[in-house]
């Protein structure tokens, strides 16, 4: 794999990606248990909840470690700690309204019913909001404060 001009080879790529993406991977994994293995979804409505938390979490957490990675290797700059804060908030929002899509698309071609109201989709995107923000407030006071 070549980024940017630095070569990484097969088992530090494979390592690289598994260090970065192994939160948002886990919590996919979890969701296709609970939803296509267990039915969780329909004895449990409200697991949905936190599993949207979760992954607005996980994708902080990957959106992060890319970041730092890619400084690390000196393929982008140093970035302010609001640059960097901003920069995975906004991205974790847009990877949730993604998601989102991706559940209207399912709903409509496949008659799913993923998207259960506007009301659920709108507390989808506000919980992938929420965790990114209790990510981005973790980091924040564990590098201000420390």
């Amino acid at each position: 794999m070549n980024v940017f001009g630095k070569e990484i080879t097969g088992r530090d790529a494979l390592a690289n990606f598994l260090a970065i993406f192994w939160p948002p991977m886990l919590v996919f994994m979890l969701h296709v248990c609970l939803f296509r293995i267990w039915n969780a979804y329909f004895y449990i409505p409200w697991i949905d909840i936190p599993m949207h938390f979760l992954g607005g979490l996980s994708m902080a957490y990957s959106l992060f470690a890319i970041l730092t990675f890619l400084q690390e290797r000196r393929v982008i700059s140093r970035l302010d700690l609001g640059v960097q804060l901003l920069l995975v908030f906004s991205s974790v929002v847009a990877i949730a309204v993604l998601w989102e899509f991706m559940e209207f698309s399912q709903d409509h071609l496949f008659n799913m019913n993923t998207q259960i109201s506007l009301a659920n989709t709108m507390q989808d995107l506000l919980m992938g909001m929420l965790g990114a923000a209790a990510l981005i407030g973790l980091k924040y006071s564990i590098l201000v404060f420390s």
